[in-house]
């Protein structure tokens, strides 16, 4: 796990809100109330150790009954050929299957035919990354024809959430008592916080359809995960 600093000093957000004073009882006089608000941010990027495969069959017939035979048969022995892979069966999840008609293109004038299309797709998740390729291979080679994306996570992805964020305070603060020094006042206290944290960006991946043809010819790279934090720190000023 690698981390780095988010932003730089002169990217700092800074906004020195000053609130009139307000009483805090009857008679008694509240002092002014010095607000200094300030961003943080924090990046932490991980090299993922989980590769996630969705991958299928598909298939068309006049007759349903015959596209759904055909399918149950392809995929039945795909299930097979990854689990060869010495993929268990937990890591093996059905996220799709339909049965719709569809017509085909036919010449002008002529009547369009109907086809039963039926789609069975399952979504396979591999403990090693390098083993993507020749899961897809095995799949293939089965009769799976359709490979709908490759995306790449880690077990990790929620300690380096963590310690995205506390990066993000870190930074907040290191600006605050840089911004304090230079006003001439002091911190005196955290008044509220509001945290945001960004998505996880993936590596891109290859189009679908593009990884479903190329993938005896390149090795496939799962990169790394950026995890970004951000938080909004409003500090209370003493002078």
């Amino acid at each position: 796990m690698r981390q780095s600093r988010g932003s730089s000093w002169m990217a700092a957000c800074v906004v020195l809100l000053l609130a009139a004073a307000t009483h805090a009882g009857a008679g008694e006089e509240r002092p002014d109330v010095n607000i200094m608000t300030v961003t943080g941010t924090g990046e932490v990027r991980v090299v993922p150790d989980v590769a996630v495969i969705s991958l299928g069959v598909e298939t068309r017939h006049a007759q349903a009954s015959q596209a759904i035979e055909q399918n149950n048969r392809l995929m039945t022995a795909v299930v097979q050929a990854i689990r060869a892979q010495n993929v268990p069966e937990r890591n093996i999840q059905t996220s799709r299957l339909s049965v719709s008609r569809e017509y085909e293109p036919v010449r002008e004038g002529q009547r369009p035919n109907p086809v039963y299309v039926v789609r069975n797709i399952v979504t396979v998740r591999l403990m090693d990354v390098q083993r993507v390729g020749a899961v897809l291979d095995a799949a293939t080679e089965a009769g799976a024809n359709t490979v709908h994306g490759i995306s790449f996570i880690s077990e990790r992805d929620q300690q380096a959430r963590e310690e995205a964020l506390r990066q993000a305070v870190r930074d907040a603060r290191a600006k605050a008592d840089v911004l304090a020094q230079a006003l001439g006042v002091r911190l005196e206290g955290v008044e509220s916080v509001y945290e945001s944290s960004g998505p996880i960006i993936l590596p891109q991946q290859a189009d679908a359809a593009e990884t479903f043809v190329a993938r005896t010819q390149a090795p496939v790279s799962p990169g790394e995960n950026v995890i970004r934090a951000n938080v909004t720190v409003r500090y209370r000023l003493a002078r």
